[in-house]
């Protein structure tokens, strides 16, 4: 048995990042390892059970003394063997505290690309979501480990059709997008090249402040008879399962989540350059981030073939099978804490 602490210092939402972080632990619970939490009041609820939850609130200074000194305390009281930092504030935060946490080993764990590697120097271990994030690290040695998901259950995909989502059966393909509507995700990018790209429907699923400016684009070029702006959907797996293409446009993302989501649910993708969507997809189906013209190249290059295109990333759907589960991340995980212990 391990004992773990992670270090959380997300306030208030779940994103991708936040659910990394509550599966890693909840599943290291499961598998009957000693497991604490510090973290944000506002994240206790979406911690199992058997998650020892400590808060700390994680709205204060990364640098501020007093700050800095309430964290130990709460690390130390949990007995840990391993603490492991997630995403830059914790690692600012644990990086600062290292001499003070004697005999414990530290690991962090890197989402997305840094232009600064400083929150990750001087850690036992350092684990990142994607080579691409590893090589922004400027030569810190780091574990890929790729951010995992539970594979949807069966009759997902049956469930989301039963609620009759628009388009399907009109006679031209249906391509899906997941993702909140925030800049990063580059859905007035993928709008833009719509216009350019007739010959298909598509189905943006999510919500956020960009849809005021996603309703102006659709109305400036007349694609509200194409696009269905489908909000936040329960069972956005499930219809991406029933789309024929699914879409990531990310300006940036350090998963994404979404695409691994459609690879299990053997939907063929394309993706811009972001995360490890160059790891998953064959080199055809990657587009250059924030370019309308790249984003119009491969949603034409779909549409010429959609059945050749799914044969193609066979290997994509088989990888993400085998290695892009909630086991195969944890297991991971856990062999670097063991190395660190000598176990």
């Amino acid at each position: 048995m391990i004992r773990v602490c992670h270090v959380l210092a997300s306030v208030g939402e779940k994103g991708g990042l936040e659910k990394n972080v509550i599966e890693l632990a909840n599943q290291q619970v499961a598998l009957g390892h000693a497991v604490s939490a510090v973290a944000d009041e506002t994240m206790r609820a979406y911690f199992a059970p058997g998650v020892n939850f400590v808060a700390h609130p994680m709205g204060g200074g990364r640098l501020n003394p007093l700050n800095l000194r309430a964290l130990k305390k709460k690390i130390l009281s949990t007995q840990p063997q391993i603490v492991h930092a997630h995403a830059n504030k914790a690692g600012t935060m644990v990086r600062s505290l290292r001499k003070k946490l004697p005999g414990i080993k530290r690991v962090a764990t890197v989402q997305n690309i840094k232009r600064s590697s400083k929150p990750f120097r001087d850690y036992d271990a350092v684990i990142t979501a994607s080579a691409q994030v590893k090589d922004s690290l400027g030569g810190i040695p780091a574990t890929v480990i790729w951010n995992s998901i539970a594979p949807p259950p069966p009759g997902t995909k049956e469930a989301a059709l039963a609620t009759n989502p628009p388009f399907l059966g009109g006679g031209e393909p249906v391509f899906s997008t997941v993702g909140r509507l925030v800049p990063a995700k580059g859905m007035d990018l993928l709008l833009e090249a719509m216009a350019q790209v007739p010959g298909f429907k598509l189905w943006l699923i999510g919500e956020g402040l960009q849809r005021p400016l996603l309703e102006e684009l659709l109305a400036k070029h007349q694609l509200r008879e194409r696009v269905w702006m489908a909000g936040h959907r329960d069972d956005a797996v499930g219809l991406m399962g029933c789309s024929d293409l699914f879409i990531v446009a990310s300006r940036n993302e350090g998963g994404p989540y979404t695409l691994a989501e459609a690879l299990h649910m053997r939907v063929p993708s394309i993706a811009t350059r972001v995360g490890f969507s160059p790891e998953f997809l064959p080199a055809e189906a990657i587009m250059e981030a924030n370019s309308v013209p790249e984003l119009v190249r491969g949603l034409k290059l779909a549409l010429a073939d959609l059945a050749g295109l799914k044969q193609r990333q066979e290997p994509s759907f088989q990888l993400v099978a085998s290695e892009v589960t909630l086991e195969a991340m944890t297991n991971k995980v856990l062999g670097i804490y063991e190395k660190l212990l000598g176990a």
